[in-house]
């Protein structure tokens, strides 16, 4: 008989069917049925001589397909920063004065607005339709913010103002109604003090329907007349004058009640004199005036050109290639309804210069306060010429007589007493300036900077401090210890004094001169 058992080789075969369906069935079905895990339809492998029966089989019928029931429909409510995102400043910045209002209208409301750091205010503006209401309101602000809303008309007039609209809220809001088209503000300032940070609220605009009578506080009727330069109120906005041009200007301002302050710029190259004045002044101008450098640092300014005349005068010796800013302002601002009388003009003049310097008249020695004296005429230094020798003929070498020896006896001199000189403190003050205007006096605005100036023993010639002139030509030396004169030194300029006194003023005077008509 054979060993062959067919047996347990159906057995081998239907084991390997069912395990094919099953995993044929787990593919189909996206994977195993709901609550159950791969493992949960996995089978063993079967062993030898062991009956395989599925016990475990699995229906795949979806169990858990539900219909959705919780569909939202999208809202206003502007999409959350997250709360890991610290907030500071906002899109809407700078926006911190009427001229850097920020620009919006009616049916717009803007989020996530900060009135970061602290005492930051948010200015709006819009326009308005003759006709028409608008209500302005705050709204979404986050715990810690109190708003305090102010509405200006088109001249800066302020017109309505809120701070909490209704009871429990720090929200604001204010009603206008426009009779006249133009441009309309609205500032927002924090009326609660802590910190600012990850606070934010929403601004809106809302057109509403308008009333028969005024509902506002009128403003004070518009000033015409502003000036073609205006709005000049800042550096980036200066207005382009020209050397040796006039401007006629005024005191208008350009938004709301002033004051105006009128910027200017001016191209300048190095080497030349620029003078620049206000003249033509109407009986109630009183202008003021600044200098300032490419870099927006200041270089001088005026009030009043001479005792009675209320004018602004500044001259500036250029030292390089760029614009100078002038800043024109009033000496007390007007009243905005007078503002179109305070008139005036302005004119920059070129002057070219030169560097040569001019001896200088200097005061007294000592310090006493003594008048100018007229400057020493200055002595030439004479070099000594050196001794030219005469040739001598060369004669050939003979013996010389025997001469005798002579008898040298040595005498020793007395011992030197050495004298003490007495010490004394030095005090000196130094002023280097260009006399633009040929007085004879060093203004404010004449002195010249970044000239060294030496200080020397004058017995020794040890240097005893040595330094450069401030932006006013100015430099101060002292206390210094000293056992005589002093002798200063102003090397550029070619410039030596003997000083004798305990303390001294000196001005190095530097006087203009023309240059030649044409370069050869």
């Amino acid at each position: 008989m054979s060993n062959f058992r067919p047996k347990p080789i159906l057995r081998t075969i239907i084991s390997l069917l069912l395990l094919a369906a099953v995993a044929l069935g787990y593919f189909l079905s996206g994977g195993p049925p709901a609550g159950q895990t791969a493992a949960a339809v996995a089978l063993a492998a079967p062993r030898g001589g062991e009956t395989l029966t599925p016990t475990n089989t699995a229906t795949h019928t979806p169990t858990n397909t539900s219909t959705p029931t919780n569909t939202s429909t999208p809202s206003r409510t502007p999409t959350p920063i997250p709360t890991n995102t610290v907030i500071y400043g906002d899109a809407y910045e700078p926006n911190n004065s009427l001229a850097d209002a920020y620009t919006t209208a009616a049916g717009t409301a803007l989020c996530t607005i900060t009135l970061w750091p602290v005492g930051d205010q948010d200015y709006f503006r819009f326009f308005g339709k003759a006709g028409s209401a608008y209500e302005l309101f705050t709204r979404t602000l986050s715990a810690g913010l109190d708003t305090y809303l102010t509405a200006y008309d088109a001249y800066g007039g302020v017109i309505a103002a809120n701070d909490d609209y209704e009871f429990g809220s720090r929200a604001s809001k204010v009603t206008l109604s426009v009779f006249s088209d133009g441009f309309y503000y609205a500032r927002v300032n924090n009326q609660d003090p802590s910190d600012p940070i990850n606070k934010t609220y929403c601004f809106e605009i809302a057109e509403v329907e308008g009333t028969s009578t005024p509902t506002v506080t009128p403003s004070p009727s518009p000033v015409p007349g502003a000036d073609e330069c205006e709005d000049n109120y800042n550096f980036d906005t200066a207005c382009l004058i020209g050397a040796n041009e006039t401007l006629s200007l005024n005191f208008v301002p350009a938004v709301g009640q002033g004051p105006d302050n009128d910027f200017f710029k001016l191209w300048i190259k190095p080497g030349i004199l620029y003078t620049c004045e206000t003249l033509n002044l109407s009986g109630v101008n009183d202008t003021n005036m600044i200098l300032y450098d490419q870099n927006r640092l200041g270089l001088g300014g005026n009030d009043d050109k001479t005792p009675g005349d209320l004018g602004s005068k500044v001259s500036y010796l250029s030292t390089y290639t760029g614009w100078l800013y002038v800043l024109v302002g009033p000496h007390a601002p007007p009243v905005y309804t007078l503002s179109d009388q305070y008139t005036y003009s302005l004119t920059c003049t070129a002057v070219a210069a030169t560097a040569t310097p001019s001896p200088t008249p200097t005061r007294t020695p000592g310090g006493n306060g003594g008048g100018f004296l007229p400057p020493p005429t200055p002595t030439p230094l004479v070099l000594p010429t050196a001794a030219v020798a005469t040739p001598t003929p060369f004669l050939f070498p003979t013996s010389p007589p025997p001469t005798a020896r002579p008898v040298v006896q040595i005498a020793p001199l007395p011992t030197a007493t050495s004298v003490s000189s007495p010490q004394q403190n030095v005090n000196l003050d130094v002023t280097v300036y260009y006399d633009s205007n040929l007085n004879f006096t060093a203004e404010l605005t004449e002195g010249i900077m970044d000239v060294a100036i030496a200080l020397y023993d004058n017995a020794t010639g040890q240097l005893l401090a040595f330094g450069y002139t401030n932006q006013a030509g100015l430099i101060h030396f002292g206390p210094l210890n000293t056992s005589g004169m002093v002798r200063l030194s102003a090397p550029f300029l070619g410039y030596n004094q003997v000083i004798a006194g305990a303390s001294a003023t000196l001005f190095i005077r530097v006087a203009p001169r023309p240059l030649p008509i044409q370069i050869p």
